[in-house]
């Protein structure tokens, strides 16, 4: 058989099993479940503020919500997952922040960040010592991920909690976790919203 004879062959099975993979990871993609969520903070009282981020037709630059933590407040996974990062890093204004995300299954990504309010590295650094989960770890629904240590008397010192829809072609949307939220959850988090003169689910 010449090398000529072969290639067309290869090439075949090659694309037979990609094909293959693509249809399998397609199917999975497809029956990857919808979240239902409870909510990163536990005692409600503790929360000092909190802002509301409907959509990226807002002025602000994310969605979600941002529940404002003046003590230490210990911040736990709304949901079961995979830690993908764990990461310090400087945003333009200079605060630092910790991001913690947490892919629940192929479709669904969800995001915390610690923001004790701090333009310091050594400070978030400090911060850093207290998140209790690593890359590469699973965590269960209401697992801690750690402790928000906020900056004594600081501006909006808070965490802020979205979450991420992929599609099949890899674009990604943010969302706000509101409606994806238990029943329970959703009541206590229109409860806390309404408590600031907020409203928790997208108006328009």
């Amino acid at each position: 058989m010449s090398f000529k004879s072969i290639i067309p062959k290869f090439t075949g099975l090659v694309i037979l099993i990609s094909g293959a993979t693509i249809a399998g990871f397609a199917i999975a993609f497809g029956f990857a479940e919808t979240p239902v969520f409870s909510l990163p903070v536990h005692e409600l009282g503790v929360v000092s503020g909190v802002q509301v981020f409907h959509d990226n037709r807002s002025t602000q630059l994310h969605i979600g919500f941002d529940f404002r933590l003046e003590n230490n407040t210990e911040i736990f996974s709304p949901i079961a997952g995979k830690i993908t990062q764990v990461k310090k890093h400087q945003m333009s204004n200079g605060y630092w922040i910790i991001d913690v995300n947490i892919k629940i299954n192929s479709k669904w990504t969800m995001f915390i960040a610690f923001e004790p309010w701090t333009t310091e590295e050594l400070v978030i650094d400090e911060q850093m010592l207290f998140i209790s989960v690593n890359t590469g770890d699973t965590v269960e629904l209401n697992q801690s991920l750690g402790i928000l240590t906020p900056v004594p008397s600081s501006e909006f010192p808070h965490i802020h909690w979205t979450i991420t829809r992929h599609s099949f072609m890899s674009e990604k949307e943010p969302v706000s976790p509101y409606d994806y939220c238990s029943v329970e959850a959703q009541n206590l988090l229109w409860d806390l919203c309404q408590s600031y003169g907020k409203i928790p689910e997208d108006p328009l």
